[in-house]
């Protein structure tokens, strides 16, 4: 077993969260100068509340963002909300009402909940939204299974292909990123994202990839003979990912965020920061 590494710092580590955290923190400020005041209901049915957020597994205070379809996109307008938010964790049978927070942004009322609790991995939960006169809006959501993350051989030198893995999963989406440091100011490679198929068990996605390759990639034109240890501040190469829950990721990255036409992005994740040890030593062949 190795030690897992959380850097909450880590831009890499936020990649794939900038669709969620465009409207999480100002969602307001792309779309301010084209609103529509006079904007009727998307749907007459099911499109009273707009949702948007996300329950984070390692975090505490979770935000989800409401807002009412019915009204003019004006300070006057979005002043207060006709809205009770409850987060139902089917899988325990709980539920809670969502504490109100209120925030100004562009001159806009923007109105977030706030669920001040743990969320449990793979667990199913609903967010319900109900207005007074008893209408409501319902989003679901399954979190993500929050494995122990898995990587072998370690302390190997940079030429033996290294396998990283989460077991079980529950058809949620890993993104990860390879990196030779742990802070953001690092150089890290691109993306990749892991998710079941035919040639996988039902429950495991794994990646496997040789350091010294991931080197050359990560660092274009560097002289592929050299040891990647040569490029590594530590003896560790870097694996952040971001685990997704079932469905959520294809979502937010098939379906682009739009503040008038989408009403429902509402899902959970977690991300965190793996170190894998290496030995740097040198190898004859192919460093001598």
């Amino acid at each position: 077993m190795f030690r897992i590494i959380t850097f909450r710092v880590h831009a890499i580590m936020k990649i794939n969260l900038i669709v969620l955290l465009i409207f999480c923190v100002g969602i307001v400020a792309v779309t301010i100068t084209s609103c529509d005041n006079t904007l009727e209901p998307l749907d007459k049915d099911t499109g009273i509340f707009a949702i948007y957020g996300f329950l984070d597994l390692k975090e505490q205070n979770h935000y989800i963002r409401v807002r009412d379809l019915n009204v003019p996109f004006t300070r006057e307008a979005t002043e207060t909300i006709d809205a009770t938010v409850t987060l139902h964790n089917l899988t325990r049978g709980t539920s809670a009402i969502l504490e109100s927070e209120r925030r100004v942004h562009q001159d806009v009322y923007q109105h977030n909940f706030l669920f001040s609790d743990s969320v449990f991995p793979d667990h199913e939960y609903r967010l319900v939204v109900e207005r007074s006169d008893g209408v409501t809006v319902e989003a679901n959501t399954r979190t993500p299974t929050m494995p122990e993350p898995m990587a072998e051989p370690l302390n190997q030198n940079c030429f033996v292909p290294v396998a990283f893995s989460l077991e079980p999963m529950n058809g949620g989406t890993v993104v990860i990123r390879l990196g030779l440091g742990p802070t953001s100011s690092d150089r890290w490679g691109t993306r990749h994202i892991l998710t079941l198929d035919d040639d996988q068990s039902l429950d495991k996605i794994e990646f496997t990839f040789i350091p010294q390759d991931q080197v050359i990639s990560i660092l274009p034109g560097s002289d592929p003979d050299r040891r990647c240890a040569q490029h590594l501040r530590t003896s560790n190469i870097y694996v952040s990912y971001i685990h997704y829950g079932p469905g959520f990721f294809e979502r937010i990255e098939n379906d682009p965020f739009d503040i008038f036409a989408s009403t429902q992005r509402f899902g959970a994740l977690y991300y965190d920061t793996l170190a894998i040890p290496l030995d740097t030593s040198r190898v004859c062949p192919p460093d001598c």
